[in-house]
């Protein structure tokens, strides 16, 4: 009775040490299963190696006509035209492809310009501060577009490095490019003229 009862007992003992190891493993095979299933099963996420990429391409932008001195009443065009897909980051790269954004954000580190003139945005959209501007993605060209006509309205005379950056940036802040560039003017990126009666 006794020897059937230490029997009963080991097998008790045995059939517990298998549920329990059985236990064990089954809850590693659903970590495991767990955690390939949130690394695969992510549908539209976006692949975030380009995150930070970023370059400096002066003279992308143009301020036209170039002269050193200009009347009040004069017209300026400020204009940035951009092909999504290029090589400024040194590979080929399509920025819209890559992020959709169909309006980057464009912002300038001077504001002189913006400030005392008249301003008028023919493509693209102004931001919150003088010197932010939306651009254009047009989807027939793949090209980013700006177009500003700036009426000077001063009499005075404008000196500034003429330097901007442009952001383009993915949903949910994946895929981040970034372009620092200028306008070149008389072969600098330095805008220097005056404007009289």
């Amino acid at each position: 009775m006794e020897l059937l009862s230490l029997q009963l007992k080991n097998n008790y003992l045995t059939a517990m040490d298998t549920v329990f190891h059985n236990f064990k493993n089954l809850f590693r095979l659903f970590g495991i299963v767990s955690l390939c299933f949130l690394c695969v099963a992510c549908p539209g996420e976006e692949n975030c190696d380009d995150m930070g990429a970023s370059a400096l391409v002066d003279g992308l932008i143009t301020l036209s006509p170039e002269q050193e001195v200009y009347e009040v009443g004069d017209e300026l065009t400020l204009s940035l035209n951009l092909p999504s897909s290029n090589t400024y980051l040194g590979n080929e790269i399509d920025f819209y492809g890559d992020t959709r954004d169909k309006s980057p954000l464009l912002y300038f580190y001077f504001e002189e310009l913006f400030k005392d003139n008249e301003v008028n945005v023919i493509v693209g959209k102004r931001g919150k501060y003088n010197n932010w501007y939306y651009m254009d993605y047009d989807d027939q060209t793949g090209i980013y577009e700006l177009e500003v006509k700036i009426i000077l309205e001063k009499v005075t005379t404008y000196a500034f490095h003429s330097g901007a950056s442009l952001n383009i940036i993915g949903k949910e802040n994946c895929n981040r490019y970034f372009l620092d560039t200028s306008i070149v003017w008389q072969g600098i990126p330095w805008v220097e003229f005056t404007v009289e009666e």
